[in-house]
């Protein structure tokens, strides 16, 4: 049995069409309390070309404004020079969640003075135009955690943090892999995090698939290592985002010999319950 077979489920019709959320953001968070706007211009020139950036609009006193168009797409660079409103992010909540980071990068994420916004509008109304989008970010968030005091990525939709060492080792890849059609990082869009139901079982699920237009995924009672289950939810979300595959209620899926596990749907969610 091939690998990835693993995670396709039994007589599986081909996937249908989903319908994405149309706009996309994410926040590049600096431990800096005034980035000036010409470093975000100058590593975006050096990886994209001059062209890639239009002249800044500095109208507003305190946020800066850079039009992007890359690829095509136009995207948003906005630098506000002051830390996340806790209403917006609640990063101490959040590192509850959130576990790929170090010491020092948890601690500068709750020190963080400054963020920049990236954000496109209108990009993801197809699964294809999502990815597009998501993969054309990665680039860009990688590009600009060069700039000086740079200390990672804020996911907001997924409730995701990554720190600068994780996200930029996955952006590389993702610049040398930027035009391969079955290549895209769920690493830096898909939370796999630790909960429990409202009944009190414990579950192991996804946060950010329905930005894709999918239900989020998870193992109800698992009794692997939380980090096997993790690996399991981002291959699976990777099969769902590439259109490789579509997971619904009351699926069979088998994971190894002599075992079969049923998709039961909760609300959005798409538990997986059984022998895993």
């Amino acid at each position: 049995m091939a690998f990835l077979d693993k995670f396709r489920k039994k007589k599986a019709p081909p996937p249908t069409a989903c319908e994405p959320k149309l706009n996309t953001m994410v926040m590049i968070l600096f431990d800096r309390p005034a980035v000036p706007v010409e470093e975000l211009e100058a590593e975006i020139t050096k990886r994209f070309g001059a062209e890639a950036v239009g002249q800044p609009d500095n109208s507003h006193p305190a946020i800066s404004h850079l039009m992007l168009r890359v690829d095509g797409m136009e995207v948003l660079c906005s630098y506000l020079p002051f830390p996340l409103p806790p209403e917006e992010a609640d990063i101490p909540a959040l590192l509850e969640f959130n576990h790929f980071m170090t010491v020092e990068e948890q601690k500068a994420f709750l020190e963080h003075q400054s963020f920049c916004m990236l954000t496109q509008i209108g990009g993801g109304g197809t699964l294809q135009g999502k990815r597009d989008v998501c993969v054309l970010l990665s680039r860009l968030c990688g590009c600009l955690l060069n700039v000086q005091g740079a200390v990672g990525v804020y996911y907001s939709a997924a409730r995701l943090l990554l720190g600068k060492g994780m996200y930029a080792r996955y952006a590389a890849i993702t610049e040398k892999e930027a035009r391969n059609p079955d290549y895209f990082p769920p690493t830096l869009w898909i939370l796999p995090y630790q909960t429990c139901t409202e009944t009190g079982a414990a579950v192991i699920e996804t946060c950010g698939l329905t930005e894709f237009g999918f239900l989020e995924l998870g193992f109800y009672k698992p009794t692997e290592e939380w980090a096997q289950i993790f690996e399991k939810l981002y291959i699976m979300s990777l099969l769902q985002i590439t259109e490789k595959e579509l997971y619904r209620n009351m699926d069979t899926i088998s994971f190894a010999e002599d075992t079969l596990s049923v998709f039961k749907q909760s609300g959005n969610k798409l538990y997986i319950i059984g022998d895993i």
